[in-house]
């Protein structure tokens, strides 16, 4: 890959992210039968957002440890396992997949005690049914890709203050109205 192409790239929202998620769920329901749940998160998954055009997957199993202990099906289906992208979370497993040469995929596994998919179900719907937050968090985004277009790591980091307000909001609209989270 040359240096000049990017890989960090914030797009206009795609209304066929939400498709390329249900193929993925099947494939992953299919390759993963104890999931407990397989769902679209992260920016694609709010409509109308601006993202980086990477499918986040989060699915939640009984235990990380037998996920770990056989990524074949996970592997036949194109997903790399990263071990050391959450060193600090034992709870979490990373996976990515790429598509025709470009990152397409993201899959974070998290075994059924972690509190990350709650927080992720929360965040989400607070942008869904936030307009603000959602602009103040996509300028966010199209800021830490300007700025870093060349590393995810960079641009994680540079996105991460806003990301740390917008997601203590949505932990005080959550429970201000006393609102549980949506599946899916």
């Amino acid at each position: 890959m040359s240096d000049d192409v990017p890989v960090v790239e914030v797009v206009p929202y795609d209304p066929a992210w939400p498709e390329r998620f249900r193929i993925e769920e099947r494939l992953l329901s299919e390759a993963l039968p104890a999931a407990l749940s397989v769902e679209h998160f992260g920016s694609t998954s709010v409509p109308g957002l601006a993202a980086k055009p990477v499918i986040d997957i989060l699915v939640v199993v009984p235990e990380v440890g037998a996920v770990v202990a056989d990524v074949r099906s996970l592997e036949q289906l194109g997903y790399a396992y990263r071990p050391l992208a959450f060193p600090d979370d034992d709870e979490h497993l990373f996976f990515a997949k790429d598509t025709a040469g470009k990152r397409s995929h993201h899959l974070h596994v998290f075994g059924v005690t972690s509190p990350v998919p709650e927080a992720n179900r929360v965040f989400r719907a607070y942008l869904a049914a936030t307009p603000d937050a959602a602009r103040r968090y996509e300028a966010a985004k199209r800021r830490a890709a300007a700025l870093h277009p060349h590393s995810r790591a960079q641009y994680g980091a540079a996105k991460e203050q806003v990301f740390a307000q917008l997601s203590a909001e949505a932990r005080l609209w959550s429970r201000s109205a006393g609102r549980q989270s949506a599946e899916g």
